[in-house]
């Protein structure tokens, strides 16, 4: 059966048709530097691994060009182990973070990780109406707490917030991350503004959700600062091994500006033309404000979680994958959708109505049968990835 990923977490590098080397996979490599002397004085070297550390250092420094800043390290092999190996060089034992909460679109995983790690964690006061931070509050309460950092994890979210005025005057002593896993490509190609232009000392992300790259994440600095030193260290002690296949992979992924850049207009565009068509047809779509920055999420509320489920499972027996999970701002468990992975699949301005329209026939059908499954079969058979037009 031919599937549609339409959710907005999961990518399909291979549609690049990029090969890397075999001989690659297992090997250990660092993305450090080494001089004969450094080498000999260390307490393990690995020989015949100069040309791959070189190359790993090249791709560093293409994506730090991208990304206009100036340490970037990708030794760390998804986004929450960098959760957790950030954390454990950021801060001790005791110190106040204040994070960004579960029902304001924050991972449901970060809380847990960082008090496991000893930290005292203060959540974000949230806009439960209006679908963000509450700025004016959330400052209110920086001014009492003085957290000794600031993170923003947002995993789920209709709109990419501008941070700019939560951090214009917050002390120098506390350190601020953003998590741009769910914005990267946009990002990267300036269709968002950078986390490092709302004032964030660090930004990190994954490789693999909205960026089309493999099962990595990075984490960069504009400038020196002592929280970059604090995360090499950590990622020195507890990182050994790079994957430098999954690095390579990423580099000549990134390579390909012409398709990235297309491909990050497109998935914004078709997330609106989704909700636009969906809403026409009388979908339980949740509305987004037109003036805000949206993003490639959209989703579907339910009166209650069998419905919502019946709707996931439906569609699952078709070809389209989509979430069902608890939304954020107390809406329930409902569904989730996005625009990213479809869209390197093939969806686009002139396919996407005929998408929509399954989709509510889906909905509006109790049980699907044959007929149903073979029409989202045959429109899903000819979709043209995004990376075979150009």
């Amino acid at each position: 059966m031919i599937q549609l990923i339409l959710n907005p977490v999961e990518n399909l590098p291979f549609l690049f048709d990029i090969k890397i080397p075999d001989e690659l996979k297992g090997l250990y490599v660092s993305d450090k530097l080494k001089t004969e002397k450094i080498v000999q004085n260390s307490k393990i070297g690995f020989s015949g691994r100069e040309s791959t550390n070189l190359e790993i250092r090249d791709i560093y420094q293409r994506w730090g060009k991208q990304l206009n800043v100036k340490h970037l390290s990708m030794r760390l092999l998804s986004g929450l182990h960098a959760h957790i190996i950030l954390f454990m060089g950021l801060g001790k034992i005791g110190d106040t973070i204040l994070l960004l909460p579960e029902c304001a679109g924050g991972h449901y995983a970060t809380k847990q990780i960082l008090e496991r790690l000893g930290y005292h964690v203060i959540e974000m006061v949230p806009d439960m109406e209006n679908y963000c931070v509450d700025i004016a509050k959330t400052k209110e309460l920086i001014t009492q707490i003085k957290p000794n950092l600031i993170f923003v994890d947002r995993s789920e979210g209709l709109y990419y917030e501008d941070f700019t005025p939560l951090l214009s005057d917050i002390p120098s002593s506390c350190g601020t991350i953003f998590d741009a896993s769910q914005y990267l490509t946009n990002i990267l190609e300036r269709d968002f503004i950078s986390p490092f232009d709302m004032g964030f000392d660090i930004m990190m992300s994954t490789l693999h959700k909205n960026f089309p790259g493999p099962q990595k994440a990075l984490v960069c600095s504009k400038e020196d600062n002592p929280y970059w030193d604090r995360i090499e260290n950590s990622m020195s002690n507890y990182v050994s091994n790079l994957h430098a296949e999954n690095i390579i992979l990423a580099g000549e992924i990134l390579k390909k500006e012409k398709i990235l850049k297309k491909y990050s207009s497109l998935l914004l565009y078709n997330s609106k033309l989704l909700e636009h068509n969906l809403l026409k047809l009388q979908l339980p779509v949740v509305a987004r404000i037109e003036e805000k920055q949206q993003t490639h999420h959209l989703w579907l509320t339910f009166p209650n979680n069998e419905k919502a489920y019946h709707f996931y499972k439906k569609l699952e027996l078709c070809g389209l994958l989509v979430n069902y999970r608890k939304l954020p701002y107390n809406l329930g468990m409902g569904i989730r959708m996005g625009t990213s992975a479809s869209t390197l699949q093939g969806i686009n301005p002139d396919n996407i109505q005929e998408l929509s329209s399954l989709i509510a026939e889906i909905f509006y059908t109790e049980d699907v049968n044959s007929v149903l499954i073979d029409k989202v079969q045959n429109f899903l058979s000819g979709l043209i990835p995004l990376t075979r037009t150009e």
